[in-house]
């Protein structure tokens, strides 16, 4: 089960993008995306709580460590040097992940990703709202063929001035 959509084209350009890095998955479900990055010589360790929507009641692809996304990467980040999230719950499990991860090191992000501009139909159904505020896309990963109009797939980073602005917002200074 996958809900990105990972043709041989994009796998080959995400591998070459992560060739010679070692990776950090969350929100990895039943390892398929390990697992096709894996066969193409990817250093990957991939994480999941195993929740009812991540496929692992249908059988494991990968080795999958059963853990929190930001305590995966407060355990095992130091070893990565880049964090890979692939359709994250709409919660703030990614925003957490994100902020435990840092500034500097990049965050290759595949799902919906919410255009505010939008109103309600421009909301995404992955990672939270602060999520997208604290984060910055470098860049898009072209050869990725998206299922609808929000599934993109990215290379971002955590944003210190997207933290503050995010603060200040919900705190009532902005």
């Amino acid at each position: 089960m996958a809900y990105g959509n990972f043709t041989p084209e994009f796998l080959d350009e995400l591998a070459e993008i992560l060739r010679d890095r070692k990776v950090l998955e969350v929100f990895a479900g039943n390892g398929f995306l390990a697992s096709l990055l894996s066969s193409r010589g990817i250093d990957i360790q991939a994480t999941s709580q195993f929740t009812g929507h991540d496929g692992h009641e249908f059988g494991m692809y990968h080795h999958v460590i059963e853990m929190d996304a930001s305590d995966a990467v407060l355990s095992l980040g130091s070893n990565a040097d880049v964090l890979l999230m692939s359709w994250p719950p709409a919660d703030e499990g990614a925003t957490k992940a994100a902020l435990a991860w840092g500034d500097d090191r990049p965050i290759v992000f595949i799902g919906e990703i919410s255009r505010f501009d939008e109103g309600m139909a421009g909301l995404g159904g992955c990672a939270s709202d602060l999520f997208f505020e604290i984060t910055v896309i470098e860049r898009d990963i072209p050869s990725y063929q998206p299922r609808n109009r929000l599934d993109r797939a990215v290379i971002m980073h955590l944003s210190k001035e997207g933290i503050r602005k995010a603060f200040r917002r919900r705190s009532g200074e902005d």
